[in-house]
């Protein structure tokens, strides 16, 4: 009984933490250096994963759903790497392109 509450526990723990694209999110697009001058600046967005599988997935999909919530639809990648003792990290500037 208990080892079976231990698997559910951590089955919810790591499918709870996938991190998917919104709707909207899925039209933001990659904005090289070239493309950038463009385009308007919506801010920094800063992202962390540091539970589950695919952090560095999940932690890319978070700064592109932020990056539509402000209305953008490009993302200017500034850094990514590990983050704590085993997360992801990305930070990227928000942009609306023409």
């Amino acid at each position: 009984m208990i080892k079976t509450l231990a698997v559910i526990a951590f089955g919810v723990a790591v499918s709870g933490c996938a991190t998917t694209l919104n709707p909207a999110a899925e039209s933001v697009r990659l904005i090289t250096a070239d493309q950038r001058p463009a385009c308007e600046s919506l801010g920094i967005v800063s992202t962390d994963q540091q539970l589950g599988l695919n952090k560095a997935s999940n932690s890319m999909n978070k700064a592109v759903n932020e990056v539509s919530r402000r209305g953008g639809n490009g993302i200017f990648i500034i850094s990514t790497g590990k983050s704590g003792f085993d997360g992801q990290s990305v930070t990227a500037e928000a942009l609306r392109c023409k």
